[in-house]
């Protein structure tokens, strides 16, 4: 083996194996976390610049145990959004019980005043 593949092998032995660095910490007030496989989907409330919004992010955990944001894994949504975002919440929660009400072991399809909806 030369020399230098030695210091090679001998510096890498000496870095951290998931890049290093300090994890980032969520900045927002944590809403919900739900738990995935690949990590956690947190839901925060946050600030910019004096403006409120609402992000969605997958954080996924790192070789250390620490949790990091996976890129291009998250959204937001502007607070004049969130009414919006409120109604579709409350219409899919009252789906839910719907299918969740249903003692018949089919498939069925919800409908809605904006047509067909995704079947259970």
């Amino acid at each position: 083996m030369s020399t230098l593949t030695q210091k090679a092998q001998g510096l890498r032995s000496t870095l951290p194996r998931s890049g290093g660095g300090t994890p980032p910490q969520d900045s927002g007030v944590r809403l919900a976390t739900l738990p995935r496989p690949e990590g956690e989907l947190r839901f925060t409330w946050n600030e910019y610049e004096g403006r409120f919004y609402l992000r969605f992010q997958l954080w996924s955990k790192g070789d250390d145990g620490s949790f990091w944001p996976v890129k291009g894994q998250g959204f937001t949504i502007k607070v004049k959004e969130l009414p919006d975002l409120a109604e579709g919440v409350q219409r899919a929660l009252d789906m839910a019980l719907s299918e969740a009400g249903k003692t018949s072991g089919g498939s069925s399809t919800y409908r809605s005043s904006e047509g067909v909806g995704a079947p259970f």
